[in-house]
């Protein structure tokens, strides 16, 4: 497995967002201002595109947040999704970040708690999805 750092968002990451967060979940909303100045992280299996995440600084908030975390539906349950967060958390190293934030889905969460992370928040809604911010202090 192989990850990549971009400093623009890649075709790949375009195209793995939308089959996962458009065509298999049904958001609308998918790309934003965002992905303009975001890191965007890219896990390949051999040469083919499997996964996906960015990093940015969020000013309002002055917080970083790993988000678009996807792993394509036949490459899930590999260790691959853990993978690219642990990428996602040395590049908020290497900006003098000390704590990630993942606005997490709810049937994701499980999840994120075995890897570190801790609800930080009260649960909300986002394109009718429920969410929760999740938090993990990096060391």
């Amino acid at each position: 497995m192989e990850i990549k750092v971009y400093r623009k968002l890649p075709e790949q990451a375009a195209k793995i967002r939308v089959e996962v967060f458009v065509n298999e979940q049904g958001f609308c909303d998918e790309f934003d201002d965002t992905d303009n100045n975001a890191v965007h992280l890219v896990a390949f299996d051999d040469k083919t595109a499997v996964a996906t995440a960015r990093v940015f600084y969020d000013r309002s908030q002055k917080i970083y947040i790993i988000g678009r975390i996807a792993v394509i539906k036949s490459m899930r349950k590999q260790n691959i999704g853990t993978q690219i967060i642990a990428q996602a958390e040395k590049e908020i190293l290497k900006q003098n970040g000390d704590t990630a934030y993942i606005h997490a889905q709810m049937q994701a969460s499980g999840f994120y708690k075995k890897i570190g992370y801790s609800e930080t928040g009260k649960q909300d809604v986002e394109q009718g999805c429920k969410h929760i911010w999740m938090a993990k202090k990096l060391s």
